[in-house]
């Protein structure tokens, strides 16, 4: 495990995107957004997504590096945004862009997305909106690829992770704004790449086999061994399927992509429907301030006993707001750096060397 700063990282980005064929201000925006999901805690989504995802994707003509994103228009309050097979960062700026400019002509407004390719860390996106003072909420599919994910009582691979993602404003009432993030799976597919990559192991409770065993290593996962369970897993997995469906439906529908069934792509290209609303429509700024103060007192007063495991994937012994572990991270990455394990160091070094990018990470 190495650190590198921040801007070391975000030239390094850049440069290789430009080396796949994109422009330097596209490169520049995707890389940024690559390496904010870096500095948050999210490598799973970061620089890594560069060796595995999207060279592959490049290569099969699945993203289209000169690609620019469409936004149609449909009425104040309704638009939809066709990302071309662009990089799927650049799609998420059009999604926030198209939403927020509904929801301040109506107040609400609905944003449908197709040919998204891979819309990176969804809760960018949130947290934009949330920055910028609108209440967000995303449910996104992978265009009927990417399945990895078995119904309940099932060990086949029907659905994506479908993530959704909800974003809160809380203005002055946190230093952060409230941003879930979430899988409709136990975990985030992301999760377990990034574990293959280092070499590592899977806990129990993510994955299922037809055996009603586990998958154990990360690697034979990849080559398709088992499927992760729907969140709630083994007890209760009921509840991320319904959720991971919706997702499903919502970006056949409302996007008008792919869903599951259909067989029109090889890679993830996302689809899905995002809606923004202006809370100060409903309530003052004084009065949201107050009730993200109140709740947040509740949720940090609680008290935590040792001996109430907080999970396998939850930093910390007591319950945070969602966003904060992001902003707590954050901070310390950029005085610190961002730590890249050797694996992720020597992806990117070879994809470097390949490509002809001579910027030394270290």
């Amino acid at each position: 495990m190495r650190r590198v700063s921040p801007q070391t990282l975000l030239d390094v980005t850049a440069e290789l995107l430009e080396a796949f064929g994109m422009p330097e201000p596209e490169a520049a925006s995707v890389a940024a957004s690559l390496v904010g999901a870096e500095i948050r805690g999210h490598n799973s989504h970061g620089v890594i997504r560069l060796s595995t995802t999207y060279e592959a994707m490049i290569e099969d003509g699945a993203i289209d590096p000169t690609a620019t994103p469409d936004v149609e228009r449909h009425s104040p309050a309704v638009a939809s945004v066709d990302g071309n097979r662009a990089f799927g960062q650049l799609t998420g700026e059009r999604i926030v862009n198209a939403g927020l400019e509904g929801a301040e002509a109506a107040g609400v407004s609905v944003v449908g997305v197709r040919g998204g390719t891979h819309l990176g860390r969804v809760g960018e996106w949130a947290e934009r909106a949330a920055e910028e003072g609108f209440v967000s909420l995303g449910f996104v599919n992978s265009g009927g690829t990417a399945r990895t994910v078995a119904p309940p009582g099932s060990a086949d691979r029907v659905f994506a992770t479908n993530p959704v993602t909800v974003g809160i404003p809380t203005f002055d009432a946190l230093e952060f704004p409230i941003v879930l993030d979430m899988a409709t799976s136990q975990v985030a597919h992301g999760k377990i790449t990034k574990r293959a990559v280092d070499e590592g192991t899977i806990p129990e409770e993510w994955t299922v086999t037809e055996a009603g065993t586990h998958v154990e290593d990360a690697v034979a996962f990849e080559e398709g061994a088992g499927a992760l369970l729907p969140l709630g897993g083994r007890t209760a997995g009921r509840k991320g399927y319904g959720l991971a469906l919706c997702a499903e439906l919502f970006g056949g529908i409302i996007g008008r992509g792919e869903v599951v069934g259909d067989d029109d792509n090889d890679h993830v290209n996302n689809a899905g429907m995002f809606v923004f609303v202006d809370p100060q429509r409903f309530s003052t700024r004084a009065e949201i301030e107050g009730v993200i103060r109140t709740v947040h007192g509740q949720v940090r007063n609680a008290a935590y006993p040792s001996a109430v495991e907080t999970g396998v994937s939850t930093d910390g012994d007591r319950a945070l707001m969602p966003g904060e572990p992001e902003h707590d991270t954050r901070r310390r990455r950029e005085s610190e750096g961002i730590p890249l394990t050797d694996g992720a160091i020597e992806a990117l070094t070879e994809l470097a060397e390949t490509r002809g990018v001579g910027t030394p990470l270290f």
